[in-house]
């Protein structure tokens, strides 16, 4: 294999984490307390556990991709 095809086949390496953060509003962070209440008292550890590993990979995909999802109409900041 040449030298230039094997620079070719190699993935980009990402120096720097994304600088965006996920902004949560007051309602956004009751709802999730009433959702996490209403799943302990429902749920078993485990699947919590499995839905909260969820929640965290979406979250990381919107941090990572803040242009993939609409943005918000009533924005507080």
């Amino acid at each position: 294999m040449k030298k230039a095809e094997l620079i070719l086949t190699i993935q980009p390496v990402r120096f720097m984490k994304n600088t965006y953060k996920l902004i949560w509003s007051n309602e956004a962070l009751n709802n999730l307390k009433g959702i996490i209440d209403y799943l302990e008292n429902r749920w078993t550890k485990r699947e919590i556990k499995k839905i909260s590993q969820l929640l965290d990979k979406q979250l990381n995909l919107i941090e990572d991709n803040p242009y993939l999802l609409p943005r918000a109409i009533n924005q507080m900041v």
